[in-house]
């Protein structure tokens, strides 16, 4: 429903609630007082009809009083009383005089009251009604009042007759019925009737009416009851208020019209400004510039329309400031990820070539975990600086994310100079707060049209040619043709990787660590392995590599420290016991949870700490060596025995590695595969092992292959050997076989079996 019809519907029950109330209170006053008003006329009228009779009956009286003076009267009578023969001519007298006064009846009543003659007589019985017995008064002046004869009403007069008259008393009376109650409707301008009854105790029913009455008792005796009822219907004192009525109707129907045409006039002049005013917020929703002409200038809406006027300015300096924001870096400054997209997008539709340089701070992390992140953000800003101020061939220079930088560069390729004069510009010495650093980035180019033809695919090509500098730590990589599928793969990788182990396509192989003197096996290494279901086996050195890379190495060493303790568990219950060592990466040593997360699974398979060897390598030690020391350390404290893997591939010394609670030392197999008496592998692998001795470390030798090498290795003091040639590595139920088949599996230093 539209505001108009709204506003209408409003307006128009509004006013009709106020006229049908308005009317209610009225038609309701007029109606009450026209029922008070015939209240109060019913009792002056009952009133005046009493009195009416009474004022009759008096008039009879004074007729009486005449007539008891009249001798012919008084012969009449003793005519009726004495001549029997006669009383029905004497009884027609007296019905003559009974007339003559304007009378109904006329009685003679003797001392006690009865009637001894009637002008009235009953069917067949003469002029005497023996039947009854009318109550005879003392006032010799006469009285008024009315009573019943034979079933009737009666007002009746008493008057005492002279002595010698025959008869005690005369009552003269008429009767109160239909004509008389006719007459005195008449007068009082109200219905009147007589109700009587020859049961003094009960009302005598009155006629179904409606609208008021009023009853009053003329006569309550031993004889009966007479009441006289006034009536008024309701239609009579109804009158006026159904002409009000109909007024009020004219008036409500008159005024309801008025103001119909009031409304749609009101309405309209409302609601016409209001939908201009709606149509102008939704050209400001859509952008669009307003209609001034249309608008309202005048009063509360002109207000409105000024306000809005504002809003629209106000909205377009801030999607203007918006826009801006949308494609500029808050931090540098430079233009981001989405105006990277737009600018080369644009480079791209004007046809000529141009080259994206990708580039990134190869050690950034260091940088924020060593001086925190607020000089880490002074120091990618240092750097936006530099990129802005190259000069040309360069375009643009953009922030694509945390340490990534993009410059746009209006050539096919880059010159070597150029490269090398950029280079040594951006990775001068920083100073910052007297803080000297040195920066470090590696860049991957692109070219358009040779590289691609779409921005993102350009994006794309030059992120693989940076991950190949960084992969081979390099300054600049060019893209090259093929590299593509190479990287798919790893995103493939990297995407799986979080369901491999619920998919089950981890397993762990097991290879043997024997003494070097006695062949006793004393350990056994546990290596991770990955069954891809469509790319086949997976090298662990390119998972792993892409798991460091991609966080999720945590959730691989989870699962590795979990089966390794399951298997330890399972070779316990056969009373196999030997020590497995677990290979743990730089990232974990970091996390938090590391030390919970061995302690409870040691405890939740119910293992000691002697039966865990955790190896890391010495890279990942000398990454942050103080924390490491004291990973290691609560490692330790459990009975942990520590590792260091790969040695001899970092850039540690064995007095760096002297502060750390490591037990053993583990020489990478790229010196031991090829190991010639004599050769400068020779030289290194005596010299490890003899500082591992005066350190006193135990020392395994990885990548043992052929036994003349074994044998050396075993003059020259290594403790322990593992490779192929023990054996190769192996499930875990091939394990279980192999282990009960050499039968001699011991925990104990193999030290001990050197020296021995």
């Amino acid at each position: 429903m539209s505001f108009r019809a709204r506003l209408l519907l409003v307006m128009l029950l509004l006013t009709l609630g106020i006229q049908l109330v308005a009317s209610w209170a009225v038609l309701s006053a007029v109606r009450s007082a026209a029922l008070e008003q015939g209240k109060r006329e019913l009792d002056v009228a009952s009133g005046v009809a009493v009195a009416l009779l009474e004022g009759w009956g008096q008039q009879l009286l004074r007729n009486v009083d005449l007539l008891v003076d009249d001798p012919r009267f008084l012969a009449a009578v003793d005519d009726v009383l004495v001549d029997t023969s006669s009383r029905l001519a004497a009884a027609g007298t007296l019905r003559q005089q009974a007339a003559r006064m304007g009378a109904d009846t006329l009685l003679l009543l003797d001392e006690a009251g009865h009637v001894m003659a009637s002008s009235q007589p009953a069917a067949g019985s003469g002029v005497f009604v023996d039947s009854w017995r009318m109550p005879l008064t003392t006032d010799d002046a006469g009285v008024v009042s009315p009573s019943i004869l034979n079933g009737l009403g009666y007002q009746l007069v008493q008057h005492p007759l002279p002595p010698g008259a025959g008869a005690a008393r005369l009552a003269l009376g008429f009767r109160l019925d239909e004509s008389m109650a006719s007459a005195l409707s008449g007068l009082i301008g109200s219905q009147a009737h007589f109700d009587v009854s020859v049961s003094p105790n009960d009302v005598a029913p009155g006629q179904d009416h409606q609208g008021l009455s009023r009853r009053l008792s003329l006569y309550q005796g031993e004889l009966g009851r007479i009441d006289i009822v006034v009536e008024r219907s309701l239609e009579t004192l109804l009158a006026n208020y159904q002409d009000v009525k109909v007024s009020l109707a004219t008036i409500f129907a008159v005024s309801l019209g008025l103001m119909l045409v009031a409304v749609v006039l009101i309405a309209r002049g409302v609601s016409l400004p209001l939908l201009r005013l709606a149509g102008a917020a939704k050209s400001v929703g859509r952008g669009e510039p307003l209609d001034l002409k249309r608008m309202p200038r005048q009063g509360e809406f002109g207000l409105l329309s000024s306000t809005l006027l504002k809003m629209q300015g106000d909205l377009s300096r801030r999607e203007e400031d918006m826009r801006t924001r949308a494609r500029q870096d808050q931090l540098t400054g430079l233009g981001n990820r989405q105006c990277a997209n737009e600018d080369i997008e644009a480079a791209i539709e004007t046809g000529r070539p141009f080259t994206l340089l990708r580039l990134t701070i190869n050690h950034m992390r260091r940088i924020n975990d060593t001086f925190g992140h607020d000089f880490g953000d002074r120091v990618l800003s240092t750097l936006a600086q530099r990129l802005a101020d190259l000069p040309a061939p360069k375009v643009g220079a953009y922030r694509l994310s945390g340490d990534e930088f993009l410059l746009l560069l209006t050539v096919a390729r880059l010159e070597p100079l150029w490269l090398e004069d950029t280079l040594r510009g951006l990775t001068r010495e920083l100073r910052l707060d007297d803080s000297p650093v040195s920066l470090k980035v590696a860049m991957g180019e692109a070219r358009f049209p040779e590289h691609g033809d779409e921005a993102n695919l350009l994006l794309r090509r030059a992120e693989i040619a940076l991950d190949r500098a960084r992969q081979l730590r390099q300054a600049h990589q060019c893209y090259q043709r093929g590299q593509d599928e190479s990287h798919l793969r790893h995103l493939a990788l990297v995407r799986d990787l979080q369901h491999a182990a619920y998919r089950g396509e981890f397993s762990l192989r097991y290879q043997p660590q024997v003494s070097a003197l006695t062949g006793r096996v004393i350990g056994l290494e546990a290596l991770l392995r990955w069954d891809h279901p469509q790319l086949g086996w997976i090298p662990p050195d390119e998972f792993i590599e892409l798991a460091e890379r991609s966080g999720q190495i945590h959730q691989l060493t989870h699962w590795v420290i979990d089966s390794a303790c399951a298997q330890l568990a399972s070779w316990r219950d056969m009373k196999l016991k030997i020590r497995l060592g677990i290979n743990v990466s730089a990232m974990d040593l970091q996390q938090p949870g590391l030390i919970k997360r061995v302690e409870s699974a040691l405890d939740r398979y119910g293992l000691q700490g002697e039966q865990l060897c955790i190896e890391l390598t010495e890279s990942a030690l000398m990454q942050s060596p103080e924390m490491g020391a004291r990973k290691l350390q609560a490692l330790r404290s459990m009975g942990v025995e520590l590792a260091i893997d790969d040695y001899g591939t970092g850039y540690s010394s064995l007095a760096q590695l002297k502060r750390m609670p490591v037990q053993e030392l583990k020489i990478d197999k790229s010196f031991i595969m090829q190991l010639i008496k004599g050769s400068d592998d020779d030289v290194i692998v005596s010299s490890t092992i003899e500082l591992a001795h005066h350190l006193g470390l135990q020392v395994v030798a990885e990548g043992v292959e052929d036994q003349a090498v074994a044998d050396h290795l075993a003059e020259q003091g290594c403790h322990v050997l593992q490779g192929f040639l023990i054996a190769r590595p192996m499930g875990g139920e091939a394990m279980t076989e192999w282990l009960k088949e050499k039968g001699d599996v011991s925990l104990r230093d193999a030290a001990n079996d050197h020296h021995r």
